[in-house]
């Protein structure tokens, strides 16, 4: 039986982590999907693409961890892409809609499947499911996976603490912003608006690739008025000062 971890490098991921080398339990490897933008740009937030490296070398030097990166298609490949099929043949891809969004599909789960269906021997996959998430792990599927932090009651505020203490804790939850892709279209305004005035950069490349897309980024706003929207309440705020 060979023994897989599903990291994030989320709190409740590399709790588990630390669960599992603290238990002694069977690892025998751990894997990463590495979603890209593009080839040279990761689709983690900034302050958790800089976090990744970091902890990938504590988890060598402490556990003798390597992490394995699956990587699929590109964000910015699949946009472009031309449907060959449907009633849009012919049309870009362009941004996904928040409903049955291509992104997760495409991006996430066809590497991890494409890693899973490669394995020649009987599996089972570690996935960081805490406590206080009993609907996640009503769903999950038991013969396959195992839920360690939800079998020892290990909840979401204990392994942010467990990864504190550690030095494992993303600088992601610094804010109470969301982890995942920058360019999620399932994002909030606000934490758009958070986007726009702490990498402006990479908001202008959305705004870009907006004028190629079909559909707007959010299904009733577009990135040029929310940019304007931004600016109003940052001079406001200069105002009010």
């Amino acid at each position: 039986m060979k023994y897989i971890a599903s990291c994030s490098f989320g709190k409740d991921s590399l709790a588990m982590i630390i669960k599992i080398k603290e238990l002694g339990l069977p690892l025998d490897e751990v894997i990463y999907c590495d979603i890209r933008f593009d080839e040279n740009l990761s689709g983690e937030m900034p302050k958790m693409a800089e976090f990744i490296p970091k902890a990938e070398k504590i988890l060598k030097d402490r556990y003798n961890i390597e992490v394995t990166h699956l990587k699929g298609i590109t964000f910015k490949e699949q946009f472009y892409k031309v449907k060959q099929h449907g009633k849009h043949i012919g049309d870009m891809y362009g941004f996904p809609y928040a409903l049955g969004a291509w992104c997760n599909s495409r991006l996430k789960m066809e590497p991890i499947s494409k890693y899973y269906k490669s394995i020649k021997e009987p599996y089972k996959v570690y996935v960081g499911i805490a406590y206080d998430e009993p609907k996640r792990y009503e769903r999950l599927d038991k013969g396959k996976n195992i839920a360690l932090l939800y079998d020892l009651k290990i909840t979401e505020k204990e392994a942010m603490e467990i990864c504190r203490q550690n030095d494992l804790l993303s600088p992601i939850y610094e804010n109470s912003f969301r982890g995942g892709c920058w360019f999620c279209v399932k994002q909030s305004i606000k934490q758009l608006e958070y986007l726009y005035n702490t990498y402006p950069e990479l908001y202008n490349k959305l705004l870009e690739m907006e004028k190629d897309s079909r559909n707007t980024f959010k299904i009733d706003y577009n990135l040029s008025d929310l940019k304007e929207r931004f600016d109003r309440n940052k001079l406001q705020i200069k105002i009010g000062e």
